[in-house]
């Protein structure tokens, strides 16, 4: 089972960020796991929480979302939607031709939705020709939407590099990996697949967990934009772990079923082919035209988008659109009947089509089901809605309401995201029992490379095995061979496998082999749905001999001849259980009184080895082919070069607009009186010259970055002297001022040191009067120096330069002021006498402290030593240690006179 995660993740190891995006057809939603942070839906440029999922080619920049929508009206056919489902699906070049098998699949038609196909016949898939003379691959196109994902997950510049998509269950293995090779192109780093019914499943266990022994099947209906999935669910708890009572819930995808026949965009086509008859019917001389216009037909089904979301809350809307074609308006209404009329054969009818396989897929029925949960955007239509309430109401055992406890648009997204999460180490999470199926089947076949032998096609994975087996294929063969992939019975891959034949003729020749090499090669199946044969490897015993000794009794002469006869038996028996019952027993006669003498024989002995080899494989897919590793690495770079040539011309359209910004504002700054005051007449004509000039220069074209940024560092040089000393005039008054106050602060807190705290080192007193004259006699200078400057010259001093300086010096003697007064020391205690007449003698200790040295030298030695350490305390303003040391400075001093005297 696989262990999935809780929403909130905890900090741990390092700042790790999983992206998961949820691939609709018609808008993603982009989910952000980051370590100690609550999972979020990231917004987009236009603070949206859902994107519309499309990429437009047709401007020099590329443009997505909404704003790639607003070029689908214009150039269509630069603009691919609702195309990444195709993907990995077997098309021939007539297949995208018009009416082709293709156009079938894409279930939207051609009126308002057009592509200009090409075919790559190597691989068997259709491509898109959305930029000048060039195929762009489906894979290329899901790449760019994944990048613009990517882009929004930018947190200082730090944007996500693992990767969750969601997809739908019946997606076969092709395109997985066309998926996965979206993602490769777009540098991340893809964790798993996720079926979207499953991330709705994981997000309802993070709130919803049955009691301990009970289960409840929840049935999961996800109608969107293009298609509509069930899945059904089983719900429980088992213990979690060492906690005692702890529990965790479990939850187990038992069935599922996609049908792309029912969605809510299938919806909107139906309204704006009905508003559209009703145009061309009102309007029949524009009708030719307006079906031909690629930018009407945008606008009639934007508008129907917005209409069938008003019919969710009202019988009646609108239908408004504005100059629809050659400057006509359409306006219209429609009722809600009406469009259920318009979907009722269509739709209504097949919305329990998907649940009845479901069901079948589980082996269950309506009456298992316990609970319904509607997710999707599309389940708000209220027809929608009544008929599965009458469906569940009358096929349940019990009346279900439609469960509405999700989020529908953002809840896969989120799901998806918490399963990636447990796939990385860096995040320590809540705990929750995840399993999913496969709805393909899986089997290989082996065949001799030369064609000498087949084997029979090997089912290793049937439809509804859990994801994340690792089956192991082994066999014995003496040749080389191949393995062939098949899914649901087609050939999708062969895998050549060489090296067995040379090993066989070379290194393994000489070996005494016990039977053919074994092969054994993994085939697991990743939860992703993913699968691939892993690299072979051959394995062979070899019989060898050797040579072994063991011990050989033999009897001595004076032993009988019975004895000697059995003994010699027993040693060339070459038995060692033989040996050793003999030795027992020579051992027992010695015992006796008998000498033996023990020898040594030499015997052969068989052994095996192992010899393991891994093979070489090469795998050769079919059609449709999945992408090379050499030709994502090419995409992968155009994808890079094309973001950086982007980069590079927004920040040449951002240093232009910079440019002309700066010329308009240089001709206002010099018009300011301040400007003109510190400025002459021909510096203000030179920059007058040069805005001219660079506003002429602006109209041409091929202008490179640094160009705009010379012009723009040229014209900044010329003008930032005269706003520096324009603004220096300004203040100037100011800072005199300042400086004269604060001169005079500083000389009051001089005089409150010098009056009132004796205790202040001295010393520093002394260095902070030097600093502040020193200050004084810089400030005289430039006072001076600035009077005689005439204004149109840089100033003698600058209003930061001299308030920094003041600053220094205030906070100097701020801070000696700030210096406490150290504690008095304690007064002696009276010696205590020992005769009550009073006459007594001082204590031991008072005597230990009184003895000073008798030598005059040590004596200067102590004092000197003494001197030293006051010093030191005193810089630390350890006034107490510094006040003893002083008493104990005038013992000394005292003594050292005392014994120059008696010299």
């Amino acid at each position: 089972a696989l262990y999935a995660v809780g929403w909130l993740a905890l900090l741990h190891l390092g700042q790790a960020q999983i992206m998961s995006v949820d691939l609709g057809h018609e808008f993603f939603k982009v989910a952000v796991m980051r370590q100690g942070r609550p999972l979020e839906i990231m917004l987009n440029a236009h603070s949206k929480r859902k994107t519309s999922t499309a990429v437009s080619f047709a401007e020099p920049i590329r443009a997505f979302g909404d704003d790639a929508l607003v070029h689908q009206g214009k150039k269509p056919m630069k603009v691919p939607m609702f195309i990444h489902s195709m993907m990995g699906d077997n098309f021939t070049a007539e297949d995208v031709s018009a009416g082709g098998k293709w156009w079938d699949r894409f279930g939207l038609g051609s009126r308002f939705y057009t592509f200009n196909h090409g075919y790559e016949a190597e691989r068997g898939v259709p491509t898109y020709k959305v930029t000048d003379g060039n195929d762009t691959s489906p894979e290329e196109v899901l790449a760019h939407i994944l990048h613009a994902a990517q882009k929004m997950t930018e947190e200082d510049g730090k944007p996500a590099r693992d990767l969750v998509v969601t997809i739908t269950s019946d997606a076969n293995l092709r395109q997985r990996q066309a998926v996965a090779a979206a993602g490769e192109i777009a540098g991340l780093r893809l964790q798993t697949l996720v079926h979207e019914g499953a991330g709705f499943a994981i997000q309802r266990a993070v709130d919803y967990m049955p009691e301990k022994g009970e289960s409840e099947v929840i049935l999961f209906y996800n109608m969107g934009s293009r298609k509509t999935e069930v899945t059904i669910a089983n719900f429980s708890s088992r213990s979690a772990g060492m906690v005692a009572g702890k529990m965790a819930p479990v939850v187990t995808i038992l069935g599922s079923a996609v049908n792309f026949e029912i969605g809510g965009h299938l919806m909107d086509l139906k309204i704006a082919d009905d508003m559209l008859q009703k145009f061309k019917d009102k309007n029949p001389k524009l009708a030719d035209g307006v079906e031909k216009d690629s930018r009407a037909l945008r606008k009639l089904l934007t508008q129907a988008q917005k209409t069938k979301a008003i019919l969710s809350s009202n019988k009646v809307a609108p239908f408004q659109v504005e100059s629809l074609y050659m400057d006509t308006d359409f306006v219209t209404t429609i009722k809600r009947e009406d469009f259920e009329a318009m979907i009722k054969d269509q739709f209504l009818a097949r919305l329990t089509v998907p649940i009845d396989q479901a069901l079948a897929k589980a082996n269950l029925t309506m009456a298992d089901v316990t609970q319904v949960e509607v997710v999707g955007g599309a389940w708000r239509v209220p027809s929608v809605q009544q008929t599965l309430g009458q469906f569940f109401e009358e096929k349940g055992s019990k009346k279900l309401p439609l469960g509405q406890h999700l989020n529908g648009e953002e809840a896969s997204a989120l799901g998806a995201a918490l399963v990636a999460a447990n796939a990385s180490s860096s995040f320590r999470t809540k705990k929750i029992f995840f399993s999913d199926f496969t709805s393909h089947e899986y089997g290989v076949q082996v065949a001799a490379l030369n064609g000498e032998w087949e084997k029979n096609i090997t089912v290793l994975y049937p439809v509804g095995v859990p994801l994340g087996g690792k089956k192991k294929l082994t066999f014995s063969s003496s040749d080389d061979f191949v393995v062939r992939l098949f899914e649901d019975g087609v050939l999708l891959s062969e895998y050549v496998v060489q090296g067995v034949t040379e090993l066989l003729e070379g290194k393994w020749k000489e070996y005494n082999m016990t039977g053919p090499p074994k092969i054994a090669a993994s085939v697991p199946l990743e939860m992703s749905g993913l699968i691939e044969v892993k690299t072979p490897t051959a394995t062979v015993e070899e019989l060898y001999w050797v040579n072994t000794t063991k011990p050989k009794v033999k009897a001595k002469p004076n032993a009988s001849d019975d004895n000697n006869t059995n003994g010699t038996d027993n040693a060339t028996a070459g038995d060692e259980d033989s040996s050793e019952s003999t030795q027992a027993t020579n051992g027992s006669n010695s015992s006796n009184g008998t000498n033996e003498t023990e020898e040594v024989e030499i015997v052969t002995k068989q052994k095996k080895k192992k010899h393991e080899k891994k093979l070489t494989m090469k795998r050769i897919d079919f059609a449709p082919k999945p992408l090379s590793e050499e030709a994502k690495k090419e995409l992968k770079a155009k994808l890079e070069a094309m973001a950086e040539a982007e980069a590079e011309v927004l920040a040449v359209a951002g240093m232009k607009n910079d440019l002309e910004a700066s010329i308009y504002a240089s001709r206002e700054k010099l018009e300011l009186e301040g400007i003109m005051k510190v400025s002459t007449e021909e510096q203000r004509e030179e920059v007058n010259k040069l805005c001219m000039e660079y506003e002429e220069w602006l109209y041409e074209s091929g202008a490179t970055k640094s160009d705009y940024e010379q012009r723009l560092n040229k014209l900044q040089d010329l003008l930032g002297p005269m706003e520096e000393r324009a603004t220096e005039l300004e203040a100037r008054p100011d800072v005199e001022e300042q400086v004269q106050d604060g001169l005079s602060d500083v000389k009051k807190v001089h005089a409150h040191i010098a009056k009132n705290m004796s205790w202040v080192n001295p010393n520093k007193t002394q260095d902070a009067l030097k600093r502040l004259e020193e200050f004084e006699e810089w400030w005289k200078k430039k006072t001076e120096s600035q009077k005689k400057l005439p204004l149109t010259e840089a100033p003698a001093y600058t209003r930061k330069e001299a308030i920094d300086k003041l600053t220094g010096i205030q906070k100097e003697w701020e801070k000696l002021k700030k210096t406490k007064k150290p504690k008095e020391a304690p007064k002696p205690k009276a010696a205590k006498n020992k005769t009550a007449g009073g006459d007594g003698k001082d204590t031991k200790e008072e005597k230990k402290e009184e003895e000073l040295p008798s030598d005059p030298a040590e004596v200067e030695k102590l004092l000197a030593s003494l001197r030293e350490e006051k010093a030191a305390a005193v810089a630390a303003e350890d006034f107490d240690k510094a006040q003893s040391l002083k008493s104990r400075e005038a013992a000394l001093t005292k003594q050292l006179e005392k014994l120059k005297a008696e010299l």
